[in-house]
């Protein structure tokens, strides 16, 4: 077993500086995971891959109680917390009134399945939705899209069988592109 999986087993009784030599170890890993998800309209926006994964990286390690079950299970939270991010930054851009939307490129897998979703806020929202069906479904989107894990590593996450992972990935993306625009009026 390896320091860095020692330790994220072990992560609610490691000490700060240990939890943010394992961040330190993954971070490359975690800003490619970011550089795929941030994608500057003309130019716009302030949030960078690196400003992206320093903020998580503050997140991560000030996290005292959690019981992670290793590797997937961190790149897991780290999605999530990646996701609150963007949201965060999403609604600071509007909150300023400058009518930009921060803006998410699938790449890999998730481009091929032609998602309409682009801004972080209507993500986020229809995000919100499916958890309000079933969590896993929103926890595996983050899996998958913000944390970057194929579907095994996702099941892995989950605690699920890879077939169970497909059947619902396949849910997932049918019930984005289904509610994508639709507006509770």
């Amino acid at each position: 077993m390896t320091d860095v999986t020692k330790i994220l087993l072990n992560w609610s009784n490691e000490p700060q500086a240990e939890r943010g030599e394992v961040v330190a170890a993954l971070y490359d890993e975690l800003r490619d995971n970011a550089a795929r998800h941030l994608h500057k309209e003309g130019g716009r926006g302030d949030l960078q891959p690196t400003m992206l994964v320093n903020e998580s990286y503050m997140r991560l390690v000030n996290i005292n109680r959690i019981d992670l079950q290793g590797r997937t299970h961190f790149f897991g939270l780290a999605g999530k917390i990646m996701r609150e991010i963007l949201v965060d930054e999403a609604r600071r851009m509007r909150a300023k009134k400058r009518d930009i939307a921060l803006q998410t490129q699938f790449e890999d897998d998730i481009a091929d399945e032609n998602l309409p979703v682009q801004d972080i806020l209507e993500l986020d929202e229809l995000l919100n939705g499916l958890e309000d069906i079933d969590p896993v479904y929103a926890r595996l989107f983050e899996a998958r899209a913000f944390a970057g894990m194929t579907i095994e590593e996702s099941a892995q996450s989950l605690d699920m069988s890879v077939s169970s992972v497909k059947r619902k990935w396949k849910i997932v993306i049918a019930w984005l592109k289904e509610h994508h625009g639709v507006t509770d009026n």
